[in-house]
């Protein structure tokens, strides 16, 4: 017997307007939360079919009267998602409160709706599944107020909690009038575009990892908590050309073993680029570019890494494998030992070379090979491999430096007073110096570079589309005073999308930027992924169809200036 469809309700409530407390302040944005997460909720191309109610600035009476009605006349089919967005209070048992029109401090209990009212109502739903998302100051109550045992006796399948700050925290507001809440903000990008999903849907906990991302660094930690046999509750849809997986080749070589046998084996994809295919007989890992690969697809030999796995090592052996072509431009490496070949077809090559065009290269979750990753980057990238020989080069100074003072200070307590014995005090001092100078100056990339290899094997990074263009802010002089004149500006990598702005240190890509090689030598822009939270302060690379953008430094603010200019809009 088929069953039947779900229908979707969503009840968003939202309290800017406080006038019987002076101590709740005006707030900018719930009016815009609920208009636009309404709009992301029935956006005809990513929205689901949403029955959308709202109630704004409403006494806690009508408040409570659409909650009652909201989860009352639920069934046993229906999916609901519940909203707030307004002041949430604690009591004195740490109790939460979300404030409505009539709240003040003292008559809190009268004049709110309790979290406790809320979840009476729910557990006597019958819904299949209830999402609540709260932004709110101390939301975070919400994500913890209930166990495993309360969440058993649930009517309907399950529930699903999302805050938008942590249990002590406070949550902020839209920064100008008529804008959205950061944490909303986020959840409508999610809804819209960002997150991604599978099967043509984005779950609760797609928009979940999404926001998380998004809100890293911002001060503020969204939490959920599933409680219940929820399963998998959809949120929102995506279409393939919608979808930020669309086109994403198939990564799986052919593997075929010393038997004749052939498999899919599983592969790790690094958002650099390096693929690490994962085999069990024999036991290892594969490591090799993808740029490599779709330059062997050209005739070109690639070179790859066999990262041996054996027990009671405390580094992997590596073998160095060179593909060969077959006829028909396949791409093949064979494995040591004649234990097997592994195989890419022309047409997985041609899709590899489309995914980095148009930016739908896969990335996995959570890299476990940071060693492969690292030694194919320093074979194929030349500003990884410059970074990873300064830091080398600076260790080796540090430890001249070390030995010239040692032994600078033993010449200084030898007794003997000779004229080779002084000469022998300057040489050695002179080293010293010179080493100590060598290491200031790689001070700057040596901590350049440990960020970024911590950045390798961070988890589940976000990949935002954003547009690429180079900006030279014009010199600003006296055309009748020369003392004015100063040197050339300096050019800025600047990144922007629909919602956000930031602008790179272009230290290592400097002559790529002077000479226009791309992507920078083009009047228009350029589009790129931001690997990395796209937030001034934060650590990003940048992935072009050229190659990666590897930071100076983190990523800065953009000025109005520099934006308009870019953008052609003021």
């Amino acid at each position: 017997m088929t069953e039947a469809p779900v229908a979707y309700r969503a009840l968003l409530i939202g309290n800017a307007e406080f006038p019987d407390e002076p101590a709740l302040e005006r707030l900018r944005g719930p009016a815009n939360d609920l208009s636009e997460l309404r709009a992301a909720l029935t956006d005809p191309e990513a929205g689901l079919p949403w029955e959308v109610t709202s109630v704004l600035d409403g006494t806690a009476q009508q408040v409570q009267e659409a909650l009652f009605t909201f989860f009352h006349r639920a069934t046993a089919r229906e999916q609901l998602l519940l909203y707030y967005s307004g002041h949430g209070r604690l009591d004195l048992h740490n109790r939460l409160h979300l404030c409505t029109r009539d709240t003040t401090i003292d008559w809190l209990r009268t004049r709110a709706v309790r979290q406790s009212y809320v979840n009476e109502l729910m557990d006597d739903c019958a819904a299949r599944a209830i999402v609540v998302v709260l932004d709110c100051c101390f939301s975070g109550r919400a994500a913890t107020a209930k166990g495993d045992e309360a969440a058993a006796r649930f009517a309907g399948r399950g529930r699903f909690v999302m805050t938008g700050c942590g249990l002590l925290e406070t949550a902020a507001d839209a920064a100008d009038d008529g804008q959205p809440s950061p944490f909303t903000a986020a959840l409508v990008a999610g809804l819209r575009h960002g997150a991604v999903g599978a099967d043509g849907y984005v779950t609760v906990e797609d928009v979940y990892r999404y926001v998380d991302d998004r809100m890293r660094g911002s001060g503020q930690h969204p939490e959920m908590k599933t409680e219940g046999r929820a399963g998998h509750v959809a949120l929102a849809r995506r279409t393939p050309e919608r979808a930020d997986v669309a086109d994403f080749p198939d990564l799986r070589p052919l593997f075929t073993n010393a038997h004749g046998v052939s498999e899919r084996p599983m592969v790790e994809s690094h958002f650099s680029g390096v693929l690490h295919v994962l085999l069990t007989e024999p036991e290892g890992t594969l490591t090799v570019h993808r740029d490599e690969l779709v330059a062997a697809g050209g005739r070109r030999k690639a070179q790859g890494w066999w990262f041996a796995e054996e027990r009671f090592t405390i580094r992997r052996k590596q073998v160095r494998p060179v593909s060969s072509v077959t006829p028909v431009g396949d791409v093949r490496f064979a494995l040591p030992d004649g234990t097997g070949i592994v195989t890419w077809s022309a047409k997985q090559l041609a899709g590899f070379k489309r995914a980095r065009t148009n930016g739908s290269w896969p990335t996995a979750v959570r890299p476990t090979r940071t060693e492969g990753t690292h030694t194919a980057l320093k074979s194929h990238d030349p500003v990884y491999r410059r970074l990873t020989r300064e830091a080398w080069f600076a260790l080796a100074s540090l430890l001249s430096c070390a030995a010239s003072v040692s032994l600078f200070v033993r010449l200084l307590a030898w007794d003997d007073h000779s004229h080779w014995r002084k000469i022998a005090l300057v040489v050695v001092l002179l080293l010293a110096l010179v080493s100590l100078s060598t290491v200031i100056a790689s001070v700057n990339v040596t901590w350049i570079f440990f960020h970024l290899h911590r950045f390798l094997r961070l988890p589940a990074l976000p990949v935002t589309r954003m547009l690429l263009k180079v900006y030279v802010e014009p010199s600003q002089y006296d055309e009748y005073d020369i003392e004015s004149i100063t040197e050339a500006p300096r050019p800025h990598v600047v990144l922007w999308s629909d919602e956000l702005s930031l602008a790179l240190p272009h230290s290592f890509y400097a002559k790529r930027v002077d000479e226009g090689d791309p992507p920078f030598g083009t009047e228009d822009p350029v589009p790129v992924e931001v690997i990395g939270l796209p937030a001034p302060g934060q650590w990003v690379v940048v992935r072009t169809p050229d190659g990666l953008l590897w930071p100076s430094g983190r990523a800065r603010a953009v000025s109005a200036s520099a934006l308009a200019a870019v953008t052609g809009h003021p």
